[in-house]
Formats: structure tokens, C-alpha cells, sequence
């Protein structure tokens, strides 16, 4: 029997699980893509206007395979932020990244959460976040966090460890936009 790692917002719980590989986590793609960031745009293009629309938040992972990359999703019940996503142990070394959404129009959801950064830094895995805003943006482990203070001055629980992150860019440098409404690019 493997162990697998459950991911739950911050919490990694070791258990066995009889699954071998990444289709373990619920709707895991088919399709590939050349590039992390490819893969990452794509899985925000189909799940965010969705989180939007119906207020819930989407998580996944952008795994390696072979010299391609692809996506896995799981969503949360409406209007909660709590995630439980299996990878079974063996493929955890496939995972380059995390992603994920935060649902409707609240100021809050611009930012990484002090959930989403201690994640980030635990599992040493960056996180992508697509927001209401059509934004996508990128916290790493080891970037710069919130102090409370500065929290508070953005409307943010004076709580440490909020991020802003850093707005994703192509090739040329342009910042990507990503859909919020499943209609447009808006």
C-alpha cells in the first residue's frame, strides 16, 4: 500500500492509499502543455470564471509529465475555503506547482491568504492565484509577506502573513490576464 500526502489548506496527513498515480486527485487533465506557465493559465481560464460565478474556491497541481505539464482540480463546497487534495507520495516529485482560485468579488481575494503562504512554505511548492480581478499572480516560497500592520492597512485581518505575490508575465514580458467570466476575457 503507497502513502499518499493530503493536502488541507496548510495540514499534510500521511495515509495509506492504494492509488498509484495522480488521477487519484479529482479531474485530473488529459491535455498537456509546454510550459508551467501554460498549464497554470490554462486550468484559470477553465476554473475561475466558475469560482467566480458560483462563489467556491478551485485547487489543483501543475505536474510534469515527461517534458510537458498538466493540471489536476478539486473544488471546495460553496462559500468555503478548506481543500483536501491526494497526491499519492510517489508522485509528489511530478508536482512543479500549485494552483488556485478564490471565488467572488470580495477585496480579501486579491491576496494570497496566511493559509496560502504557510502552504507555500511548508510544501515548498510555488502557488498561482486567479482572482475576480482577471489577475494571475504567483507566491513562491521565500517571497516577502504581509506584517500585520500592513495587512490591516489593506483591509486584511491584522493577522501576519498575508502576501500580495507577483503578477505573472509571458515571454515578452506582458502581464497575463485571465478569464473571470466564462463568455469574454474580462
Amino acid at each position: 500500500m503507497k502513502k499518499i500526502a493530503l493536502l488541507c489548506c496548510s495540514l499534510l496527513i500521511l495515509k495509506p492509499f492504494p492509488s498509484t498515480a495522480l488521477t487519484n486527485v479529482p479531474c485530473a487533465t488529459s491535455e498537456l502543455f509546454a510550459s508551467e506557465r501554460e498549464a497554470v493559465v490554462a486550468a484559470m481560464n477553465n476554473f475561475n470564471p466558475v469560482s467566480i460565478a458560483e462563489d467556491r474556491e478551485y485547487m489543483g497541481t501543475i505536474y510534469r509529465e515527461g517534458g510537458l505539464y498538466g493540471y489536476s482540480v478539486s473544488r471546495t463546497a460553496r462559500h468555503r475555503d478548506r481543500f483536501t487534495l491526494r497526491i499519492a507520495r510517489d508522485e509528489w516529485d511530478r508536482v512543479s506547482a500549485l494552483w488556485h482560485t478564490h471565488g467572488d468579488a470580495y477585496p480579501s481575494n486579491r491576496y494570497f491568504s496566511d493559509s496560502d503562504t504557510r502552504l507555500v512554505n511548508r510544501f515548498k511548492k510555488p502557488l498561482y492565484l486567479g482572482d475576480y480581478t482577471g489577475y494571475l499572480k504567483r507566491f513562491s516560497p521565500g517571497d516577502r509577506r504581509l506584517s500585520s500592520f500592513a495587512a490591516r492597512r489593506l483591509g486584511l485581518p491584522a493577522r501576519p502573513d498575508y502576501a500580495i505575490g507577483e503578477v505573472v508575465r509571458d515571454e515578452n514580458r506582458r502581464i497575463i490576464r485571465i478569464k473571470t467570466r466564462q463568455d469574454s476575457f474580462s
